[in-house]
């Protein structure tokens, strides 16, 4: 799910010293707790309610769901200074820590008791413990934790325990826990445990999409290695353009999945007219302006994330003119701005590498060209995006100098372009 924050340290380690168990709630009355704390603490109520609310539209990522998480959390427990919230790691089965932090929002060491995770993990139960810190104790568990008292609650979903949510008090005079903290503890615990278990559905279906593009992609260079390497460049090219001009989440991740497949619909084209190694005759060059037809019907079948529906339509329009003259006769207002973006870049991509057919295009010469068609086949704003941000792009697609830039036409035959 996430690397773990263990502070450079390993982050279980065996117990010097036993942990004193105080209190423990089974997790198996956690309806009965959960009734009780809603009815007889509205704030407590209201806390959870918020919880769900501002966690339900984080699920997809971490990076903004676990400063909620963090801040929910101190707010329900005001005595704690620390929490650690632990996983088992899918691979090896060790808990492993993903998310550890102060009240001041610090990264601190962290050092688990595998006696107390193991306990909390293997009997689903809540626990308040504490453990001694004499000034002659040497532990190396205690000299990172400082931990005075802490209450840990078991994370549960679908039947299965897969981590522990663990606070502390570090600090002398910053409160107790008790009883009740246990009670609250293991109920947050089952909402946190809820959410990060939609984050771990949400990082699979993330995975098996991924996983389906890069097979698509596989299979595009068994037919012509060319056009997958073609499609890779396209993609890096289009994101650059995109996010200067602003584009974020949902649709720059749609310009970038369309970017890598705009060219798919080339597998329906005859070799012979894919990899001639001549220019193509006018009949020719109709059957492969088909492939974005091509490229719609074959992306269309995938099933795509609800953020991403718009894929197939992005990648075939990619050979839309603004002058309403391309493959589909897609009006200006009507062609989306990911596909003007692929359409620049394709063109851009396509002149400055070589072919069979043909030698690279200085890079300039690619610019005065595209500036021709201004406006009737390629969008301007997007042909301005592309020479402002011209250096940081040509470094991150080609990995080509801004001092090339300068110098002139910047590939020939024997440039990583032209392979």
């Amino acid at each position: 799910m996430r690397e773990p924050e263990t502070g450079g340290r390993e982050p279980t380690l065996p117990d010097a010293q036993e942990p004193t168990l105080l209190h423990s709630r089974s997790i198996s009355d956690l309806s009965q707790v959960q009734a009780h704390l809603v009815e007889s603490d509205g704030r407590v109520a209201d806390l959870f309610l918020r919880f769900v609310r501002e966690t339900s539209g984080l699920v997809s990522d971490p990076e903004e769901l676990f400063p909620v998480l963090s801040r929910f959390t101190f707010e329900a427990f005001p005595q704690a200074t620390h929490f650690v919230l632990v996983v088992r790691d899918a691979v090896s089965g060790e808990p492993l820590p993903i998310l550890v932090r102060d009240r001041d929002g610090g990264v601190p060491e962290v050092a688990l008791s595998r006696t107390l995770v193991d306990t909390v993990m293997a009997q689903g139960l809540a626990v308040l413990y504490c453990r001694g810190e004499a000034p002659s104790d040497t532990s190396e568990s205690i000299r990172l934790s400082r931990i005075n008292a802490a209450i840990c609650a078991p994370l549960c979903s679908r039947g299965e325990t897969f981590g522990v949510l663990q606070l502390d008090i570090r600090r002398p005079g910053k409160g107790a826990f008790g009883r009740k903290e246990v009670d609250r503890l293991a109920v947050f615990a089952h909402h946190v445990a809820l959410v990060l278990d939609n984050l771990n559905l949400r990082q699979q279906q993330r995975d098996a999409f991924e996983s389906t593009i890069h097979a698509l992609v596989h299979s595009l260079s068994l037919k012509d290695p060319g056009t997958a390497a073609h499609s890779e460049r396209v993609q890096c090219v289009a994101v650059g353009i995109g996010r200067a001009m602003g584009l974020v989440g949902a649709d720059l991740d749609a310009l970038r999945v369309a970017a890598i497949l705009h060219d798919m619909g080339k597998q329906g084209i005859r070799d012979e007219i894919l990899l001639k190694p001549a220019r193509l005759l006018p009949g020719e060059r109709d059957e492969m302006d088909r492939h974005s037809g091509h490229t719609e019907d074959i992306l269309s079948k995938i099933r795509y994330p609800a953020h991403l529906r718009d894929v197939p339509r992005i990648a075939a329009f990619h050979h839309e003119k603004l002058d309403g003259s391309g493959p589909f006769g897609i009006p200006r207002d009507q062609i989306p701005v990911q596909s003007r973006i692929i359409s620049v870049a394709d063109v851009f991509d396509a002149l400055l590498s070589a072919r069979v057919y043909k030698k690279p295009v200085p890079v300039r010469q690619v610019l005065a060209i595209l500036e021709e068609g201004r406006d009737t086949d390629w969008d301007g704003v997007v042909i301005d995006t592309l020479c402002k941000e011209l250096p940081a792009i040509l470094a991150t697609a080609y990995g080509t100098s801004e001092e090339q830039v300068d110098a002139g036409p910047l590939v020939g035959d024997d440039h990583p372009l032209a392979a």
